[in-house]
């Protein structure tokens, strides 16, 4: 009775599969795709109709099914494990109820004793499909050499960690090596102390005076001791979150200031803050006291000359610049799609007594004071929310424009928008006056403003150290310039790019394309991927449906596929550089978004929906869901932040697996670590980086060591010591690799997914090298809840401690 239960199920299962791919897969081909999942379809069919019939040949119908999809899958694998997973392993699992003694038993119900003599031709193409996996998992990561060794300097090693990068110039490298290559092994954690701080931890530490300075959620900053982790002082500056996401209580990081030493007011070393309700605030770095001589009681008021908006308009989250003798700070604007948010202004005031110094204002060039009685800086300009750079012997900064709001819609964009938006700009420092731009997109409408750090390093070329500034952006491709006048390093080529935008927009003919090694490769067919082939061909048959040509792919009504996606490539965590060496360490993030194009009116119908699909800060979400949709009229052509203008809004949803599994519908990796020759521009090494042991199908933990590459939430960390550090993959894991050679040479778990850059320091009073790990709690994991977009994570878990600040070092002989 089983026998027969299990024979008629496992029928019935095999024709649903084969009437799946047969019918979806002549879609396919109707589309233009490819034709192996009809053909497997029917063939599949042909097989549950020869199990109905109790045939002996189905087995070798079967078998040949799988050597043909060894074949196909060769073909369009590389030999990639992870490729041929999903073309493979599921015909090879159904294959075992061959060899079951229940389908024998179906054999007899036919045949009688005398079953017919048959050959299990089945099994030599598994045992084919099971070598060809077995190989692909012997495939290693690309490895083409190991890079420039130039001398290094002498005198130049310092044991502090001053800046956010390290170095003004955002390098993350410490020219230190007591924990090297070859001692890394012997790493172990030292202390751990929590924070007390609930939600976002997102900020890299801060080390001088023997003190480690952090600053969680809501801006809080504390103090504790470098060497013990004990907390010496902390400061609540009761910042009020301007929203309930969780940007709205994001501090990325802090700044560090030492007066001259003539200096006899009040904190001549100083902690500074900008917050999330826009102050710029000044602490004793030695007790935490407020400085009160600084601004209005030991705080600046940003909002000042921003006009009327709304406290999740303006805020800040990323550290002030530290410039000399000035505190130079942008802001994060509400990324909407709405016109008239508050000004991208960037702005300077004295380091010590808090007074305004300069504004460079885009919409008033020429103008570096603030607004007059009843002015305001220029609204909804490219802003710089990111964080910037700073070159004392050239007294330039260098900041990374966004771009103006609406982000998917340009049609109402000003000529200054266009100028300045997705741009590196070089501003003196003195005077607030631009000397230089480069602009990595133009006419941006997918949201790839920059949002990394731009990183200084020399570079050797032709004999000759030319200074020069890398600049990372969400494309997933670097930039090199000449930080003295921005020209490119290597040639920057402008080819064509797609055109026929939305109804009302215009497009740049062309788009400038780094010759440096990229991480946005094009996206064909072949890469879509799944657990299996049924979810395998749903998502090839989306990629079909969604327009995609390439790269700057522009937004559709209809539905666009942008690779990668508005969140990186590269984002806020940038990259880093052995400085000694110009080898440069990239972990890029590659995943990809649905893009598409609604107007106000499906808005508004989507009633309470929306928020779900666009956030519930969308201008467009604070309707009233039931009032009706406002008639239509003409735009004021004297009002230009009109909100009639707005033609479209536009709508991202993560290109994942529409079976429901949370999985990327295009085969891994989805996030790589790689190191580039800068004085060469070779690409030295990459790889994968972080497992699927804390993700998997359907949100569940899978425990395998597949190295998929996984969700990257900040950047590398490197080491005189030839090595480079990273935390933040999804996977819960701190990892040391071998700067030349790309080997993992330690690792060690953490109580949760990090979302910071690793640092380390020298300390004073022991010689002791110390690497620094922060881990949030809450932490999270990707991919988020569709249902609620946000991310989960039930091993960490709101306890009242806060977040974790980790630290290692090697043990004591």
């Amino acid at each position: 009775m089983f026998a027969r239960i299990a024979h008629w199920t496992f029928i019935v299962f095999l024709s649903l599969v084969g009437l799946y791919l047969t019918l979806l897969g002549g879609f396919l081909v109707y589309k233009g795709g490819s034709l192996y999942y009809v053909t497997a379809g029917i063939a599949t069919l042909v097989v549950a109709i020869m199990m109905v019939r109790r045939n002996v040949l189905a087995p070798r119908v079967y078998g040949g099914i799988i050597a043909v999809t060894i074949v196909w899958a060769l073909f369009e694998s590389d030999l990639y494990l992870l490729a041929l997973l999903p073309r493979l392993a599921m015909w090879i699992g159904l294959a075992l109820w061959f060899l079951t003694p229940w389908y024998q038993a179906t054999l007899k119900a036919r045949y009688g004793a005398e079953v017919p003599a048959t050959k299990p031709w089945f099994v030599i193409p598994g045992l084919a499909a099971l070598a060809v996996l077995l190989i692909a998992a012997g495939q290693g990561y690309t490895q083409n050499g190991t890079g420039t060794v130039r001398p290094i300097a002498e005198a130049t090693a310092t044991g502090d960690w001053r800046h956010y990068g390290n170095t003004a110039g955002g390098t993350r490298f410490a020219e230190i090596d007591q924990i090297n290559t070859e001692t890394v092994a012997k790493l172990k954690e030292v202390w751990r102390y929590r924070t007390g701080v609930e939600d976002d931890f997102k900020m890299t530490p801060l080390q001088v005076n023997g003190l480690l300075y952090i600053c969680g959620a809501r801006n809080i900053l504390i103090a504790v001791d470098s060497d013990s982790g004990e907390e010496v002082w902390r400061h609540d500056p009761q910042a009020k979150p301007p929203g309930t996401h969780q940007y709205a209580r994001t501090c990325r990081g802090i700044s560090y200031h030492e007066a001259p030493a003539d200096y006899t007011g009040q904190c001549p070393k100083r902690i500074v803050t900008g917050t999330i309700d826009a102050r710029l605030i000044a602490v004793d770095a030695m007790t935490g006291e407020r400085c009160s001589d600084f601004g209005a009681g030991g705080a600046v008021n940003l909002r000042k000359g921003m006009g009327e908006h709304n406290a999740n308009q303006y805020y800040v989250t990323s550290p002030p610049l530290v410039a000399d003798d000035v505190l130079v700070v942008g802001g994060l604007v509400l990324d909407s799609q709405d016109l008239g948010m508050p000004s991208g202004v960037v702005r300077a005031f004295d380091a010590l007594t808090g007074s305004f110094v300069w504004a460079w204002d885009l919409g008033n060039p020429g103008e570096y004071g603030e607004p007059g009685p009843g002015e305001e800086y220029t609204r909804g300009t490219p802003n710089v929310w990111s964080v910037m750079s700073y070159d004392a012997e050239l007294d330039l900064i260098y900041a990374p424009t966004g771009n103006a709001p609406p982000d998917y819609y340009g049609g109402e964009r000003r000529p200054l928008d266009d100028e300045w938006s997705s741009s590196v700009v070089a501003i003196d420092a003195a005077t607030g006056e631009p000397r230089w731009k480069y602009q990595t997109v133009h006419h941006d409408i997918w949201d790839y403003d920059v949002p990394a750090q731009p990183v200084l390093v020399d570079v050797e070329r032709d004999g000759e150290r030319v200074p020069s500034v890398a600049v990372p952006t969400k494309m997933g491709a670097i930039f090199l310039l000449d930080r003295r006048d921005g020209t490119p390093v290597y040639p920057i080529e402008e080819r064509a790019a797609p055109q026929d935008p939305a109804v009302g927009d215009y497009l740049a003919p062309t788009q400038p394309f780094s010759p440096l090694p990229n991480f946005h490769p094009y996206l064909h067919e072949k890469d879509m991927w799944g657990l299996t082939p049924l979810d395998q061909l749903l998502c090839r048959v989306e990629y079909k449906l969604l327009r995609y040509e390439g790269l700057f792919t522009p937004p559709t009504p209809a539905g666009s596929l942008q690779f990668p996606a508005n969140f990186g490539g590269f984002n806020w965590g940038s990259v880093s550089v052995d400085a000694d060496n110009g080898l440069l360490v990239a972990a890029p993030m590659l995943l990809a978004n649905r893009l598409m194009l609604v107007t106000p009116e499906q808005v508004a119908a989507a009633g309470p929906r929306a928020a779900m699909l666009l956030g519930a800060d969308h201008p467009a979400v604070r309707m009233d869901p039931d009032a009706p949709v406002p008639p239509a009229r003409d735009p004021d052509p004297n009002d230009p932040y009109d909100h009639v203008r707005i033609r479209y809004y536009g709508l991202t949803l993560p290109f994942m697996s529409r079976f429901g599994t949370q999985v990327p519908c295009f085969e891994p990796p989805w996030s790589q670590i790689a190191v580039i020759d800068l004085n060469t521009n070779e690409l030295l090494w990459r790889r994968p980086v972080g497992s699927m042991k804390d993700s998997g199908p359907f949100g569940l933990r899978s425990g395998l060591p597949f190295q998929v590459g996984v969700a990257i939430r900040a950047g590398t960390l490197t080491t005189r010591g030839g090595l480079t550090f990273i935390a933040s993959t999804m996977d819960r894991t701190v990892r040391a690799f071998d700067l030349r050679t790309g080997a993992v040479k330690w690792s060690a778990e953490l109580p949760g997914s990090g979302q910071a850059t690793p640092m380390t320091y020298l300390s004073e009073a022991t010689g002791r090298q110390h690497l620094i790990v922060t881990v949030p709690n809450p932490s999270w994991r990707y991919p988020r809840d569709p249902s609620t977009g946000t991310y989960t994570d039930s091993r960490s878990v709101r306890d009242g401690k806060g977040g974790y600040v980790i630290a290692y070092a090697l043990e004591s002989e």
